[in-house]
């Protein structure tokens, strides 16, 4: 237990490599907003990067 909840050692590897790749998509998101800053890159596609982000992210820590 960790923090009051069950950890499954099994799943930890999976848990990291999963929690790796949202940070690097997160990490797109915001060098999508800079490139959004500089009107390469509409904000609309930022907004939806960050949803996205935001889903993943929300789906992961309930799970």
């Amino acid at each position: 237990l960790f923090k009051s909840q069950l950890i499954t050692i099994n799943f930890l590897v999976d848990d990291l490599r999963f929690y790796l790749e949202i940070d690097k998509f997160s990490r797109l998101a915001d060098s999508a907003e800079a490139l959004a800053a500089r009107n390469m890159q509409s904000e609309k596609e930022v907004a939806f990067l960050k949803r996205k982000v935001a889903i993943i992210s929300k789906l992961f820590l309930n799970s």
